[in-house]
C-alpha cells in the first residue's frame, strides 16, 4: 500500500536520541505513514540503528548518504522530500526529540482547515511540526543553510499566500543530550546559522544587528550563558553576513516566521460549523489545539 502521508526525518551523529525519537513516532502511526530517515553521513551508530528499527517497523525507510560538507540542513531536508512516496510531507520530526501522540492530529487540523477555507496549496505550521502536500515544496526548496532553513522557506510562502500557522500546546520533549561538550558545540553552530542566515538575507541587515544586540542584552528569553555566547558571535556573524555571504534579500524575513500568517482555529471552526461540524478530533486532541 502507498503511503499517503511522509514523516521527514534527517539524522546527523544523533544516536544518542534517534531510537527513542523514532519509536515515539512510529509506535503512534498507521498504515497510511512512512518515515523515511535520511542519514547525512553519521560516524556515530545512526546507521546501524537504523538498520535494526527498519527490521522491525516495515513503514521505516532510510538512505544512508556520504558526508558532503556543501548540503546542508536545507538540502537534506530537500532530498527526504524528494525521497518520500507520499501525497503530505510532514516536516520538522527531529531526531533529537520524544513526540507525544498527537501527529495525526495535527494532519486531521490540516485536512480541516484545507476543507473549510478550500484550500490545499500551502504548508501548516505549528510548534516544531509542519505540514504541506508534496508537490509544493518540490516547487519551493528550502535554501541550503543550517537551522534556519525552516524560517527563509517559510518567509518565501508566506509572501505567497502559502503559509499557515496555528497555535497549540507543545506534544514533544527534547531529549536531553548527556555530552555538554556536544550540547555546547550545537548551541554554538545554531546560534551562530541563525545570526549568519539574518545579516545574509535580511534586506536592512544593520537593522537586524541591532535587534539581536538589543535581545543580547537586555532581559530575553535566552539564558544568561547563550546571551554571553551571541555577544561573542555576533560582530563576526555580522562581518561574514554582510561582506563575505551576502545572498538573495528576502523583503518579509522575520525572526519569529510564525507570527507572519497566523489563523485561529476557533474561528475558522465556529464560522463553518453549520456546513462542517467540529472538527475531527477526540476531546484530549481539542485541548490541545485549545478548541475547549
Amino acid at each position: 500500500m502507498k503511503p499517503i502521508y511522509s514523516v521527514c526525518v534527517c539524522n546527523y551523529n544523533m544516536a544518542e536520541t534517534l531510537e527513542v525519537s523514532l519509536k515515539s513516532v512510529l509506535d503512534q502511526l498507521d498504515e497510511r505513514y512512512e518515515v523515511i530517515v535520511i542519514d547525512d553521513g553519521s560516524k556515530d551508530s545512526s546507521v546501524e540503528i537504523l538498520k535494526n528499527l527498519s527490521k522491525v517497523y516495515e513503514n521505516l525507510r532510510y538512505i544512508p548518504l556520504a558526508r558532503d560538507y556543501r548540503r546542508r540542513l536545507g538540502d537534506t531536508r530537500n532530498l527526504s522530500i524528494e525521497a518520500a512516496r507520499g501525497k503530505y510531507v510532514i516536516l520538522h520530526i527531529d531526531a533529537d526529540d520524544k513526540w507525544g501522540p498527537y501527529i495525526d492530529s495535527f494532519i486531521r487540523v490540516f485536512h480541516e482547515l484545507s476543507k473549510r477555507l478550500e484550500f490545499e496549496n500551502f504548508i501548516l505550521s505549528g510548534y516544531q511540526i509542519h505540514m504541506a502536500p508534496r508537490d509544493l515544496l518540490l516547487k519551493n526548496r528550502y535554501p541550503n543553510v543550517y537551522y534556519t532553513e525552516d524560517r527563509l522557506l517559510c518567509n518565501k510562502l508566506a509572501a505567497k499566500g502559502a503559509f499557515l500557522s496555528i497555535k497549540h500546546k507543545l506534544f514533544r520533549t527534547r531529549i536531553p543530550i548527556k555530552t555538554r561538550k556536544k550540547k555546547l558545540f550545537k548551541v554554538i553552530k545554531s546560534q551562530f546559522s541563525s545570526m549568519l542566515v539574518s545579516f545574509s538575507y535580511h534586506p536592512y541587515p544593520v537593522k537586524s544587528f541591532f535587534e539581536y544586540l538589543a535581545r543580547i542584552l537586555r532581559k530575553s528569553d535566552w539564558s544568561f550563558i547563550v546571551s554571553s555566547i551571541n555577544l561573542i558571535l555576533i560582530f563576526p556573524a555580522f562581518i561574514y553576513g554582510v561582506l563575505l555571504n551576502r545572498a538573495e534579500r528576502i523583503d518579509t524575513v522575520d525572526r519569529n516566521y510564525r507570527e507572519l500568517c497566523p489563523i485561529d482555529i476557533n474561528q475558522v471552526e465556529n464560522k463553518y460549523i453549520e456546513k462542517y461540524g467540529k472538527f475531527n478530533l477526540s476531546k484530549e486532541e481539542r485541548i490541545i489545539y485549545y478548541l475547549e
